[in-house]
């Protein structure tokens, strides 16, 4: 199938107009007119070792959540991250695209997948396009949600100062969040659960009696990758071999140790082992030793 068909017939399943209107998603690199998909990589991101390893196992595609290209472009040299790149993939023949927050949107997208990973339901939408869903759920501590969140993501963090000391009504975004706040406020939700958030915004948050729990950017949305490739096979149909790169995985404390962490550091650090991803069919989950520390 032509790359140009590939993203014509996921623009139908992940339409353009969800995306918000700073976005930059889309059909970002296209080697030539007449380019051809017929094995995608599905990732976060675009990453070096996303691009390699597309080029050593005869890759021809791209598909990730984050685009390459975000806030443009004045000119394609090699010595930049973003134009190299760019730059790389041209001359390795590989298309590339992405749906960002038009998938955080989309019904059954990152945010619903996220919901249905903690179990709860959406009772509507919340922020800029969509993006956020909100839940009710029975009333519980929120230390009893955190502990859960970490369960479920390898760790979490909250503020919760002034914020109520039981939730039940909560807001829900993949990624980034910090705009949602105010959204959550006007909406009565006890909790805003995301990925990320700048610190002062998660305190304004508390101060204002919204929690705040945070599982990290991507922890919040490796969960929807899987999503993601099933809509894949569904524009391009069977003759595809999909992968889900893993870019992230935690340093376990043994690990920490030996990469000569302070005891109390390696305290921090995790099992070591990634955030949760549901495999389905025939797919496989490949596991990219790129470190960070779980905090």
């Amino acid at each position: 199938m032509k790359t140009t068909d590939l993203y014509a017939n996921l623009e139908k399943l992940i339409p353009a107009e969800l995306s918000c209107p700073w976005d930059n998603d889309g059909l970002s690199v296209l080697p030539r007119r007449d380019h051809e998909s017929r094995r995608v990589l599905v990732s976060l991101d675009v990453r070096e070792e996303v691009i390699n390893y597309a080029k050593e196992n005869g890759f021809d595609t791209i598909v990730t959540h984050h685009p390459l290209i975000f806030s443009g472009l004045k000119e394609l040299a090699g010595g930049t991250v973003v134009s190299g790149k760019a730059a790389e993939l041209i001359r390795a023949d590989l298309a590339a695209m992405s749906f960002h927050t038009r998938f955080d949107a989309l019904d059954g997208g990152v945010t619903d997948v996220l919901c249905e990973t903690l179990g709860l339901t959406p009772t509507g939408k919340i922020g800029e396009g969509g993006v956020g869903r909100i839940c009710e759920t029975e009333e519980t501590t929120l230390s009893d949600f955190a502990a859960k969140a970490k369960a479920l993501f390898g760790g979490a963090h909250f503020f919760c100062e002034k914020g109520g000391e039981t939730v039940k009504k909560i807001a829900v975004c993949g990624g980034s969040a910090g705009d949602l706040v105010p959204a959550a406020l006007a909406a009565g939700c006890d909790l805003l659960f995301c990925g990320e958030m700048r610190y002062h915004s998660a305190i304004d948050a508390a101060d204002a009696g919204l929690s705040v729990v945070c599982v990290g950017h991507y922890e919040s949305e490796a969960t929807a990758l899987t999503r993601l490739s099933e809509l894949v096979r569904e524009a391009l149909g069977a003759a595809c071999d999909i992968l889900i790169c893993r870019e992230v995985r935690y340093l376990s404390k043994s690990e920490a140790a030996d990469a000569g962490l302070s005891a109390a550091c390696a305290d921090l650090c995790g099992s070591g082992t990634p955030a949760p991803v549901r495999e389905t069919g025939a797919e496989e989950i490949v596991i990219y030793g790129v470190k960070q520390y779980a905090v």
